[in-house]
């Protein structure tokens, strides 16, 4: 919905928190141009779509959470969508290969002590693990598109297939930025949290009406978007539209959240506000919850139909711009 202007949440935003840039350039002033950021090493183009949704479950894996509903219903759908564009004998290795990862994933253990990584061959396997759940997660938020490795798995093979076609870069790229996550001022202190204060990939009450919606972190009250982004000052306003959205779909204060963060997982900085500065910000003139039941009644309440004008007499055509 954030991305068509004329929907009902990007019509509600854009009237009632109408100010985001002011938040872009709060985030922007506390990241030096010159910030040491860590970038996938090579010489070949390399697809950071995967890799951010890569480290996001490497995250959900230290936080107590390798498994989460996308992961699940992406996995659920891919063997019938590569059956559907290859064969069933196809779609079956996928089925195996999803089952296999999902038992995978489960089996890693949590960060402890705030150490979130494992020795060095268990976390290279680990960081291949992500990275394959990022293409069965594509095809829960965006369908089965050609360029997906679901594809090109052939019939009797499996999960080891998939791993070993994983980007040699893969690996060191997200050990390292699983590295910078580990201090203090980073995600260190999320790791270190009892697992009731970290909840990973929460959907809220109003997901359902924007076609679903689940943010990735909260931590002690803290709302966190990962963001693994090369260039952190090219973060648009749609990042603040998207935490306020998450906010706001949360009608009954059910997580009961008092900051909002954005962790740049490249940079290892977690930048933060506190709920009611970050409205201020954006420019909202209503409390936090009357925002919330205002947007609630935005995206429930049906829209009036359009009433028909007068038949016109025969030979004549309605105006163009009536």
């Amino acid at each position: 919905m954030l991305k068509n202007p004329h929907s009902p949440m990007s019509l509600f935003l854009a009237t009632q928190l109408p100010t985001p840039n002011n938040v872009l350039e709060a985030l922007r002033a506390q990241v030096p141009p010159r910030s040491n950021t860590i970038a996938p090493q090579g010489a070949q183009r390399f697809n950071y779509r995967s890799l951010g949704r890569a480290i996001d479950r490497r995250l959900r894996v230290a936080f107590g959470a390798p498994v989460d509903a996308p992961l699940i219903v992406g996995v659920g759908f891919a063997p019938g969508e590569v059956a559907a564009a290859s064969c069933l004998a196809q779609g079956q290795a996928v089925k195996e290969a999803g089952a296999g990862l999902l038992a995978a994933l489960q089996e890693q253990p949590a960060a402890h002590d705030a150490v979130m990584r494992s020795e060095a061959r268990a976390e290279e396997r680990l960081a291949r693990l992500c990275y394959v759940a990022s293409h069965f997660e594509e095809v829960y938020r965006s369908g089965l598109f050609a360029g997906n490795p679901l594809l090109e798995l052939a019939a009797g093979q499996g999960l080891e297939q998939l791993l070993d076609h994983v980007p040699h870069y893969v690996p060191d790229d997200l050990t390292r930025q699983v590295t910078l996550a580990e201090a203090p001022h980073a995600l260190g202190w999320v790791a270190d949290l009892p697992a009731q204060e970290r909840l990973c990939a929460p959907v809220f009450a109003g997901s359902c009406d924007v076609g679903g919606a689940d943010a990735d972190f909260i931590a002690a009250g803290m709302l966190i978007d990962c963001k693994a982004t090369i260039n952190p000052h090219r973060i648009d306003a749609s990042t603040v539209r998207q935490l306020a959205g998450y906010l706001l779909l949360d009608y009954p204060d059910a997580y009961r959240m008092e900051h909002i963060g954005v962790y740049l997982s490249r940079q290892g900085r977690l930048v933060s506000w506190p709920v009611t500065e970050f409205l201020q910000q954006c420019g909202a003139h209503q409390t936090l919850p009357e925002l919330r039941a205002a947007c609630q009644q935005a995206l429930t309440t049906p829209k009036t139909p359009r009433t028909p004008g007068r038949p016109l007499p025969d030979g004549q055509q309605q105006p163009l711009l009536d």
